[in-house]
């Protein structure tokens, strides 16, 4: 299963304001990102920038939603096809692992997405969306280990939130840390190293 979008929102649909808000959110934070900022790296008016999002947050959650979804697909659809539970979650981890590596708008996306919006008000709704997200995430990977042979005592929702934050974890490291190592030349070694813990010795 495939966590689906959370939301509805419809940054994907103007053309080049997703991405062009994606890159001012990363490169200045989301306090000193203005809609203004955004229109003109995206080749619009700041009028019909205001027409469709109406505010910065708003902006703000649309992007990281429908980027973070669309980014994240190739991963997820890495589970899907031939081969053992452990085969399709090995190729899932490694697809997973490589991307953060290469694809600059899943890296982009994970490290605004993993930002506290605490403090913020009108971020609110994304910290929720971001639960509703990562139970998306548990629920998908429970349900490709269903029939899996896990360790004894092991139960398949465990297992989804060691792989959970497995990921995490190698993303907040690398991020915070991108010379200690490289998720993409490492990836098939950080999967298995993931994989051996949730299967019988």
């Amino acid at each position: 299963m495939r966590p689906r979008p959370s939301t509805t929102w419809h940054a994907r649909s103007r053309p080049g304001a997703g991405p062009a808000a994606l890159a001012v959110f990363a490169e200045r934070g989301y306090a000193a990102a203005t809609l203004a900022g955004i229109a003109a790296r995206a080749g619009v008016t700041r009028g019909a920038a205001y027409h469709h999002f109406g505010d910065k947050a708003t902006l703000y959650l649309a992007t990281i939603s429908e980027l973070w979804a669309e980014a994240a697909a190739p991963a997820w659809g890495a589970l899907d096809g031939e081969g053992t539970v452990m085969e399709r979650l090995r190729r899932f981890l490694v697809a997973f692992f490589t991307a953060l590596e290469r694809d600059a708008t899943l890296r982009e996306v994970f490290a605004l997405s993993m930002r506290s919006a605490e403090g913020i008000p009108e971020l609110d709704s994304g910290l929720r969306d971001k639960r509703i997200v990562m139970e998306g995430w548990k629920r998908g990977l429970m349900e490709s280990l269903a029939g899996a042979r896990l360790r004894d005592g092991l139960s398949a929702e465990t297992a989804a939130l060691a792989i959970i934050m497995s990921v995490n974890g190698t993303a907040a490291t690398w991020l915070a840390c991108p010379e200690l190592f490289s998720p993409a030349g490492q990836a098939a070694a950080l999967a298995d190293a993931v994989l051996y813990g949730l299967t019988p010795p």
